[in-house]
């Protein structure tokens, strides 16, 4: 049991329960994410890959906030040891700051192609006009996620196990 405020986490890190929480998620999420692309591209389960995305989108909304709320409560410098005298060192702080900019745009831009799918592709979803706006963005947001993720845990990696 550490002396930080928070819960403590489950990774055995000096990370809190919220931080290990969002790097367990983030693995899941990228896996259920490319597992829900194949299903559309080759399969043409258009209505599983439409129930996998909202879910996931659903759940990355409440994880979020809760890890959110845990940060701005709790901080996370105190348990970093990538963190010297209260200030982070160079490479946590660019690690942060890297992974904030795929983070940020990530928030920002699944939500606008999953509401536009479900506006435009119907219930059940069908292919139409949509389609072609939806696969290039879809693209990015796919791999802005994927790079959120991995600047996660290059981030988590460097706070809180290095």
């Amino acid at each position: 049991m550490n002396d930080f405020s928070g819960i403590d986490g489950f990774l055995g890190t000096r990370a809190s329960f919220a931080m290990d929480m969002m790097v367990t998620l983030m693995v899941l999420v990228v896996l259920a994410l490319g597992w829900s692309v194949y299903q559309v591209k080759v399969g043409r389960r258009l209505r599983l890959h439409r129930g996998v995305q909202l879910g996931l989108g659903v759940a990355l909304l409440v994880a979020v906030v809760l890890f959110e709320l845990d940060v701005r409560f709790n901080g996370w410098q105190e348990r970093s040891a990538g963190v010297v005298g209260g200030t982070a060192s160079t490479a946590v702080s660019t690690s942060l700051a890297i992974h904030l900019v795929f983070a940020v745009t990530s928030v920002l831009l699944w939500p606008v192609v999953i509401v536009r799918a479900v506006r435009n592709f119907g219930n059940p979803p069908h292919p139409g006009a949509h389609a072609a706006w939806h696969r290039r963005w879809a693209r990015v947001a796919a791999i802005d996620m994927t790079l959120t993720a991995v600047t996660c845990w290059v981030f988590y990696w460097l706070a809180f196990v290095a």
